[in-house]
């Protein structure tokens, strides 16, 4: 395979032919939507029938567009054309967005496919802390957690007011699936209810699993809202910060992220909770 420098030129001239015209852009995010006449195009974003003619003609020329009866709309590869472009839209944007945050933290918890896929939280929230509010960031994930119907979790930190609103989450047959460390499991089962523990074990509203690595992210996905920790540069977490986001393709690649855990953690039964209470 040609390296990326051996194919500069090329996607160079294929980029350009595209964002080099705006027109040419805004005729493709209007077919996005779906097949539009010119003059349905044309409404929407307000060309000359002689601007939009001579680039729609263009993009016919390049296989981006087709033209069926009297509609126009994109082709498969025009789409996988524009979604690179989006792609690399809310990846530029998530990068200059948070730039401070990635140049300060350990993001080595995010495995490299998810990484390049990241522009998915160019629109997310950074919560934080302030001197006014020292707690921001620990009472919006609360919150947040109040609100859910399923969560899952991956952590190698923990906070009392955490193991205390989860039972209560528990109580309330939220459903809840947590890959914890060895340390926290411990710490969890010395500080919870351990008859509620067990309990949410056995009719299922609780599944934990154990995972045996390093962790360096603390993270938890659920039915509306995804929320993301790091470590400090320095190698403390960095309680203060919170990534949230509410929106789907954000969940979506949290949940790739938990199955990544998922895949190597070793389920934890009562029997298993048992040995790593007394080890």
């Amino acid at each position: 395979m040609r390296n990326l420098f051996e194919l500069h030129d090329y996607i160079q001239d294929d980029l350009k032919f595209m964002v080099k015209s705006k027109i040419r852009l805004q005729i493709m995010f209007s077919l996005l939507e779906g097949p539009k006449s010119m003059k349905e195009i044309n409404e929407t974003r307000n060309l000359s029938f002689a601007t939009l003619s001579n680039n729609m003609k263009l993009l016919l020329q390049a296989n981006l567009v087709r033209k069926v009866t009297t509609t126009f709309e994109l082709t498969h590869f025009g789409k996988l054309k524009l979604d690179s472009i989006i792609d690399f839209q809310q990846s530029t944007i998530f990068s200059n967005r948070f730039e401070d945050l990635l140049l300060n933290h350990d993001i080595s918890g995010i495995p490299d496919f998810l990484i390049q896929d990241m522009g998915v939280f160019s629109d997310s929230e950074l919560v934080q802390s302030t001197p006014a509010d020292i707690y921001k960031t620990h009472n919006t994930f609360k919150h947040l957690l109040t609100e859910s119907k399923e969560i899952f979790g991956v952590s190698p930190i923990s906070h009392p007011d955490y193991t205390e609103l989860f039972q209560e989450l528990l109580k309330s047959n939220v459903k809840a699936h947590l890959i914890l460390t060895d340390d926290i499991i411990k710490r969890t089962a010395t500080t919870a209810d351990l008859k509620t523990l067990t309990g949410s074990i056995t009719n299922r509203n609780l599944e934990l699993w154990q995972y045996s690595g390093e962790l360096k992210i603390a993270f938890t996905v659920a039915d509306n809202f995804v929320s993301l920790g790091f470590f400090s540069d320095d190698g403390t977490y960095d309680q203060n910060r919170d990534l949230v986001s509410k929106k789907k393709d954000a969940i979506d690649w949290t949940k790739r992220l938990f199955d990544y855990y998922y895949q190597r953690s070793e389920k934890v039964g009562i029997t298993n909770l048992a040995k790593i209470m007394v080890s």
